[in-house]
């Protein structure tokens, strides 16, 4: 079975949801496979464990955090 792994920040449910449903239909329009043989996995990742350049992004962009906040609420 392919797979498909997303490393992401966190994200909402419905967002979740939204790229998951984009990335199965996007999977079969270029290969033929049908969506069952598809297998997803959503790696979420804090911006407090994300570095670019050296430096964490919840140290460059705080206003990260609280959006990441307010998306493990939505669920």
């Amino acid at each position: 079975m392919p797979h498909i792994i997303v490393y992401c920040p966190v994200l909402g449910r419905e967002r979740k949801a939204r790229c998951v449903a984009a990335l199965t239909e996007a999977f079969c329009s270029a290969t033929g496979l049908e969506a069952e043989h598809l297998v997803i996995h959503v790696e979420e990742h804090s911006y407090a464990n994300i570095a670019v350049g050296g430096r964490l992004l919840a140290d460059e962009y705080p206003e990260l955090i609280e959006r990441e906040r307010l998306r493990r609420e939505e669920g």
